[in-house]
């Protein structure tokens, strides 16, 4: 018997991965997961995912999401793509990720991010000519909001679906439809269109494992001081959790509609790890400012939804987090 490498394995943050001490490191992967469940069954659920990857696949335990890069490839300049909006989801930072990867930036001039409303109809027109021809990329988003101009959309649409340049893209999106008879996108550039959408988890426990589901291994070790880092950042995607979830109950989660998205999440975890490295101890003070007056509360514009908000984090983030 080894009893500090016992404690080790029991202590360790992730035991699923090490290994065994003696003889018990020749034992079945059941086996190795029947132990598991008795010396930390807290970790049961990753033990459960890494004992599938091991006998079935990495794929079996992947998020059911297909990534964006694959519908990416179907997409062609007579195949635009249409995003389905749903709350608390920013379909614009895949579409920027993968742009950055190929080269299409707003930087480079290939690029054109277009916000639909009052008066953006034009700018939207001379982006798509500008990109049929050189083989840019070019974002509508809001598209619901200009009804007027939807039919104008769907001939340029059809216009340059033949004879544009290889590279040209079209993205679009829009919100639902709230009945049938308020549905209002024309027919024409539905069918045509890759259609995407990105419900957002139902639950408390679902909310807070998507939130987890941002940072793997690697970016949880990222910090010199690891242990506040990992749980502040817990602390983080709980909060993230909870303003979320608070959304679907209405009027009476947040007093008006906030677009709360996973956007806030990373930034915030960013802002984390740079005060952390800059301080020698921990500026709670600052972080509770900074993600409740800043990163969150800079979509909120009331006053009580505001108290709301920075409540939560004096409750969630406090020094008792590391005792």
């Amino acid at each position: 018997m080894s009893p500090k490498r016992w404690k080790k394995l029991i202590k360790s943050d992730c035991p699923e991965r090490e290994k065994f001490p003696q003889e018990w490191k020749n034992k079945t992967p059941l086996q190795r997961l029947c132990m598991m469940r008795a010396l930390r069954p807290d970790r049961m659920n990753y033990a459960i995912a890494a004992f599938i990857e091991e006998k079935l696949g990495a794929k079996y335990v992947e998020a059911r999401t297909v990534e964006f890069s694959k519908s990416f490839e179907e997409a062609s300049p007579s195949t635009p793509i249409f995003f389905i909006l749903s709350p608390g989801v920013n379909p614009l930072k895949d579409v920027e990720d993968l742009g950055k990867k190929l080269g299409v930036t707003l930087g480079n001039g290939n690029f054109h991010n277009v916000s639909l409303g009052q008066g953006q109809e034009v700018v939207a027109e001379q982006a798509m000519d500008t990109a049929a021809g050189q083989g840019h990329w070019v974002v509508l988003q809001n598209i619901h909001l200009v009804k007027k101009w939807l039919p104008a959309l769907e001939k340029k649409l059809e216009h340059y679906s033949q004879g544009s340049h290889p590279d040209y893209r079209v993205f679009m999106s829009a919100e639902p439809a709230a009945t049938p008879a308020a549905h209002i996108i024309p027919q024409g550039i539905l069918e045509s269109s890759i259609k995407i959408t990105n419900e957002p988890p139902t639950g408390m426990q679902a909310n807070l494992h998507k939130a987890l589901d941002n940072f793997n291994q690697e970016a949880l070790e990222m910090c010199s001081k690891e242990a506040e880092f990992k749980a502040i950042l817990f602390s983080l995607c709980y909060f993230h959790a909870v303003v979320a979830e608070r959304r679907k109950f209405g009027p009476q989660g947040w007093n008006k509609i906030y677009p709360f998205n996973v956007g806030d999440l990373n930034i915030s975890v960013s802002v984390l790890y740079n005060y952390l490295e800059a301080n020698s101890k921990v500026p709670w003070e600052d972080l509770r400012y900074l993600f409740g007056e800043i990163m969150y509360g800079g979509h909120i514009t009331d006053d009580w939804d505001r108290r709301l908000c920075i409540s939560y984090l004096e409750e969630l983030m406090q020094p008792e987090l590391m005792r």
